[in-house]
């Protein structure tokens, strides 16, 4: 029975290890991180070693409140791990908490991998050791801003490795010029489309007479596409179909009383429509296939558990055979005596008795019980 129950508690706790472990070498995902999750998430903060990799950031000269722009982050000398890949953060702060660009009034309109996280994951390709990636953000207050990168990756060793930039790299949020062609304060371009349709984009802007649209797949190569005007400061213009899982960037060149306005480059990423899966249901089905499985387990060791033997020494067997032998028969209830009708009284039946009654109880009464007596 130890046995069966030390299984399930093994079972139990390999579920438990593989649904909510730290350690994930194959990485996170994409997301919006806090600094500390480079220290903690892949493992214990407590272990990690600091990586060789050099960061920096870099940005336009000028920022405007509300308008888009790029921030470049760059970082050479990496060291990574087997699997070649390495995450990387954008933060505005280097306390480990709430220090992501939303928490300062920036919002990420665009990502490299198609989204909009501040967490991005890569795979490097096999001898490469630098990379750069960009964020498309956009301020929301004036004012300056201090941000920061950091990476996370593994390395040669079992330990995760953790570094950050030397120093912060501050940006100064200034007025938009009056009259400047640009996007819509509350326009957000999407991040996803479907592949095997065509995607038109619906584009707003403000204080614009014209625009161009230009796109590049993962090639580089930029297209021009037809810009059609649906009313004022009001764009459409349409991205041919993607027949498999990909990306595009696409930009577009804003011109009106103010001066020309070119707006970074926008990523959107094409995938197969994916089912959404509940976590709960999931840890649902891994608890039923726990039991399932233990089950199975526990009905396998009986069957095959070999049936005990008597040992040559036990005399139950014996001791209960002579005891059955010793033991006096049970005394019957039914007697000679009382199958025989009992003997009439020489006066006859007793006043009042019939045959039937003195046949069953006329033993009783010579007996003195109804107060006859002996013959």
């Amino acid at each position: 029975m130890k046995s069966r129950i030390h299984t399930v508690l093994v079972l139990s706790l390999l579920l438990v290890c593989s649904a909510f472990g730290a350690a994930e070498p194959g990485g996170n995902g994409d997301s919006i991180q806090d600094m500390q999750c480079g220290g903690a998430c892949h493992g214990d903060a407590s272990i990690n070693e600091t990586s060789s990799a050099i960061l920096s950031l870099t940005s336009p000269a000028t920022i405007y409140v509300g308008i888009p722009t790029t921030l470049t982050l760059t970082a050479t000398n990496l060291e990574p791990s087997s699997t070649r890949l390495i995450g990387l953060f954008l933060l505005t702060d280097m306390t480990g908490h709430s220090d992501t660009p939303q928490d300062a009034g920036w919002e990420i309109l665009s990502d490299v991998n198609g989204g909009a996280m501040n967490y991005i994951e890569q795979k490097l390709s096999p001898g490469q050791n630098e990379t750069s990636i960009s964020w498309v953000i956009r301020a929301s207050t004036l004012g300056s801003t201090t941000f920061h990168a950091a990476i996370h990756h593994g390395g040669g060793s079992s330990s995760p490795f953790f570094g950050t930039t030397a120093m912060g790299f501050e940006v100064s949020v200034e007025p938009v010029p009056e009259n400047l062609p640009r996007l819509a304060a509350d326009f957000t371009p999407p991040t996803l489309r479907e592949l095997d349709t065509s995607t038109e984009l619906n584009i707003q802007t403000q204080f614009t007479d014209s625009m161009q649209f230009e796109w590049k797949s993962e090639d580089g190569f930029i297209t021009t596409s037809l810009v059609n005007s649906t009313g004022d400061n009001s764009w459409t213009a349409t991205l041919p179909a993607a027949l498999q899982p990909t990306t595009v960037q696409w930009r577009v060149i804003l011109e009106g009383e103010g001066p020309q306005q070119t707006t970074p480059w926008f990523t959107l990423a094409a995938e197969e429509s994916s089912w959404e899966v509940s976590e709960n249901a999931v840890y649902l089905q891994a608890f039923a296939l726990l039991f399932m499985t233990a089950g199975i387990v526990i009905t396998l060791q009986t069957r095959l558990t070999p049936k005990s033997t008597p040992s040559k020494y036990d005399e139950t067997p014996v001791v209960l055979e002579e005891l059955a032998l010793e033991t006096p028969p049970s005394p019957t209830h039914a007697t000679i005596s009382d199958s025989t009708p009992p003997p009439l009284p020489a006066a006859g039946l007793p006043i009042g008795w019939t045959e039937a009654q003195w046949n069953t109880y006329g033993h009783d009464y010579l007996a003195g019980k109804y107060g006859g007596g002996q013959l």
